[in-house]
């Protein structure tokens, strides 16, 4: 399995434009329906929310130690939390609403494919399965709340063409030129920040 190229569906360069794209999208397309300002809104809060706990729950093992040793918790995993945001929906937007058995199996592949981009994380050493398993908990629960906010809605032709190419581009991106973001250093430094602490707490000090 190519766990190193699944898990780059899980990176934040590529989910997090991709949906801003796709929102962006069906506010403002010609045809109806569309997203109103309100779901909008909601789609918003879903993500900012869910990307807020796995923020938070790193920031305070940096800073805290906090988590749960006989787990090895420390976090949710983030890859597997975006793959769950984007993946499902994506693939029910592709689907119009009035074919729900061809909807409900393209959703559920979205969901496959989150499954797997979550748990690449596992074989490639970036989390152990409880924090996979933690991500996917969060994630399952953002996506049931996405999917039924746009359960009214599907991408048209150029929409899908749109995010076709955004994707191919942004893949292209992480895998060549574009800079990675170093979010785990970020969470660290602003862990110290908070804490007070002289360094940011590390798995292996703390599972003592």
């Amino acid at each position: 399995m190519p766990w190193k190229a699944l898990t780059l569906l899980g990176d934040a360069v590529l989910v997090v434009p991709l949906l801003a794209a796709i929102a962006a999208w069906l506010r403002v397309r010609p045809a109806a329906p569309r997203l109103s300002n309100g779901e909008l809104l909601q789609w918003a809060s879903i993500v900012a929310a869910s990307l807020a706990l796995v923020a938070g729950s790193k920031i305070a093992f940096y800073g805290w130690g906090t988590g749960i040793r006989r787990w090895d918790l420390t976090c949710f995993s983030g890859h597997a939390v975006l793959a769950w945001l984007l993946w499902p929906a994506l693939f029910a937007l592709l689907v119009p609403p009035p074919q729900r058995a061809l909807r409900v199996m393209a959703t559920l592949a979205g969901a496959g494919l989150a499954a797997l981009v979550a748990w690449s994380r596992v074989p490639i050493g970036a989390h152990p399965p409880s924090e996979v398993v933690a991500g996917t908990a969060l994630g399952m629960c953002a996506c049931f709340f996405t999917l039924r906010l746009l359960r009214r809605l599907a991408l048209d032709l150029r929409g899908v063409v749109v995010a076709a190419a955004l994707a191919g581009t942004l893949v292209l991106g992480t895998t060549q030129a574009m800079p990675r973001l170093d979010t785990e250093r970020w969470f660290a430094k602003t862990g110290i920040a908070l804490s007070g602490a002289e360094k940011p707490q590390s798995r292996r000090h703390w599972r003592g």
